[in-house]
């Protein structure tokens, strides 16, 4: 596939969708954000850890969309939905694997937007050009009564629009989004396996992608740093992301927000949406 650039039209169908959600974090996010100092470069790049290379015939993963009939408990102080919440805590799940080549859609399709019309935000990073995915994933989870719920992970080929796999996963109906988003990476992975496209890896962490649903133990205030992390992320305010993510990541197993927190000293530091 060739890599995407700049599109002569706007996008339809699901990428409209993450378009205009996008669009709308922009524009509405009221996240309060805590007490910054800015750092140096120098501790910037210390933050900029690298994307993992992905392995020979890792697939070219997007999230098309995340939707949530029943949404769980999410920071509401954050201003952020809980959709978005747990779609950025899916691809910070993905973003740190070798077994998958996440792809940015959501933002990317946003930035490219932005660029066209020539309205790109003061300090937003560029778009650059995206690897383009081959099949993107979406997650649908719904409360089914008496005590469940079911987290749907659907794949379908980017290129011929077919759905080559349906994964469902039954999981509590009293969950919190940490672990409602672990349980969705699992999924997806079950997934791709079952349709061969995702090759062997030992992953460093234990339970980063767990068959089935298991509360992640992430505390409330580490979830709501979290949250004012994408809250500031999406307005390109780098110093706030930062500090919002430090203090997500410090309670220690918060994998995502590491992820997140080197994902934005990469953008800050000069890199592009289609490559950080």
């Amino acid at each position: 596939m060739k890599p995407i650039r700049h599109p002569s039209r706007p996008p339809r169908g699901p990428a409209a969708l993450v378009v205009a959600a996008g669009a709308a974090l922009l524009a509405g996010c009221g996240a309060s954000t805590p007490g910054t100092n800015s750092v140096s470069d120098a501790e910037w790049q210390a933050l900029a850890a690298p994307r993992p290379t992905p392995l020979p015939g890792a697939v070219r993963l997007a999230l098309a969309q995340v939707e949530l009939l029943g949404e769980p408990a999410w920071p509401a102080e954050a201003g952020v939905p809980a959709s978005l919440g747990v779609a950025e805590l899916i691809a910070a799940g993905l973003l740190r694997r070798a077994d998958v080549h996440y792809v940015e859609r959501r933002r990317f399709s946003a930035a490219v937007e932005a660029e066209r019309a020539g309205r790109r935000p003061r300090g937003a990073p560029p778009a650059g050009v995206s690897p383009g995915a081959e099949i993107s994933a979406s997650v649908v989870w719904v409360p089914l009564g008496a005590g469940g719920g079911s987290l749907e992970v659907r794949l379908t080929d980017v290129a011929s629009g077919r759905v080559v796999q349906t994964q469902r996963s039954l999981i509590p109906s009293d969950v919190e989004p940490v672990g409602v988003a672990r349980a969705a990476v699992g999924t997806i992975l079950r997934a791709l396996g079952t349709v061969g496209r995702r090759p062997a890896w030992s992953d460093p962490l234990a339970g980063t992608a767990p068959d089935e649903y298991v509360a992640s133990g992430v505390p409330s205030r580490a979830l709501a740093s979290f949250a004012t992390g994408i809250g500031a992320e999406e307005r390109w305010r780098w110093e706030a992301a930062r500090a919002a993510y430090q203090a997500a990541a410090a309670s220690g197993g918060f994998f995502e927000a590491e992820a997140a927190l080197a994902r934005t000293a990469r953008l800050r530091l000069g890199g592009t949406l289609g490559e950080s």
